[in-house]
């Protein structure tokens, strides 16, 4: 029998929590052969810090969703590069705002070269409890994320009540009558559902891709060089959160190196045992109005260290 690559897609809305489930999934993964294709909207990964580990082959595809026609050339050459490896698993993290409609259509198209050595197990789709309502009613990549997903995750269950958990999902069932629904908290996922086809679960025909250089959000990555201290911080990304879907980077606090993780108003700052030759922050917009005077003055206001926004 021909080797197979068993392939999971994980998808969800910025901040939904993907990382997290991603790395709670490995942790059940320990004793296969792991490779991970990460894709941030950011010019900067970020998140592939917080999973690579040794032995796990990783690739990190930046600026953009893998499902756009500017990136999808090079998502395509990735899984060919992945099928060389002797991996058992490939877990595929896309970003926020991918629509993930056409996962299989790509690896069909790459069969020429790669053989049907991956076994496509399905997509995971995680949402967030707190904000899934709100987004999924004015955001078409939110409702779309549900409709091509095979197994929906609704996490950070302990955030909200038994009533905001049924209408989220009564929201979901909407969109999607078929997938099985799991609440949890904290990204965690029993195992047994990698032991499942997802597949067995059918999804609608593929309709037109939302991901397009036209209307891929706008994201800044700002730098800045020294030392910082927290609560100086927390003002300045509190004063971003008004016009940003996502912030996220590290930051070199007077503790130590930070991981910042920022969704809308939620804001966390966690001690990280990293060490890098910069502070940088990637800030994915709800506008396409001009921003960076506003984040400069803001800047300003709490330190007197240069900001570089690029």
């Amino acid at each position: 029998m021909s080797r197979k690559i068993s392939v999971y897609l994980i998808t969800g809305f910025l901040g939904a929590g993907k990382t997290t489930l991603l790395k709670n999934l490995l942790e059940f993964s320990q004793n296969k052969k792991i490779g991970i294709i990460m894709n941030e909207f950011g010019s900067v990964g970020i998140d592939g810090t917080l999973v690579k580990k040794e032995g796990i082959d990783l690739i990190e595809i930046n600026n953009g969703s893998i499902f756009c026609s500017c990136l999808a050339s090079t998502f395509a050459e990735g899984l060919i590069a992945m099928a060389s490896t002797p991996i058992e698993w490939l877990f595929i993290e896309s970003s926020g705002f991918s629509d993930p409609s056409g996962m299989e259509k790509i690896l069909y198209d790459i069969q020429p070269k790669t053989g049907d050595i991956y076994d496509f197990r399905g997509t995971i789709c995680i949402v967030d409890a707190t904000s899934f309502i709100e987004l999924s009613q004015t955001l078409e990549v939110a409702r779309k994320q549900i409709e091509y997903s095979h197994l929906i995750v609704i996490n950070k269950a302990d955030l909200v009540d038994s009533a905001r958990l049924n209408s989220v999902e009564e929201s979901i069932r909407s969109l999607n009558p078929v997938a099985p629904i799991v609440t949890t908290s904290y990204g965690r996922l029993d195992y047994t559902w990698l032991q499942q086809n997802l597949e067995d679960f059918p999804l609608p025909p593929a309709t037109s891709n939302l991901n397009c250089p036209s209307n891929r959000p706008k994201t800044l990555l700002l730098e800045a060089d020294g030392v910082f201290e927290r609560e100086k911080l927390k003002g300045f990304l509190q004063s971003l959160s008004d016009f940003a879907f996502r912030i996220k980077g590290f930051f070199k606090l007077n503790e130590g190196w930070h991981y910042v993780d920022g969704v809308n108003t939620a804001i966390s700052i966690t001690p990280i045992n990293i060490e890098r030759n910069i502070s940088q922050l990637v800030v994915i917009l709800k506008t396409r109005q001009p921003v960076m005077d506003t984040i400069q003055k803001s800047w300003k206001r709490h330190f007197s260290n240069e900001l570089h926004i690029k």
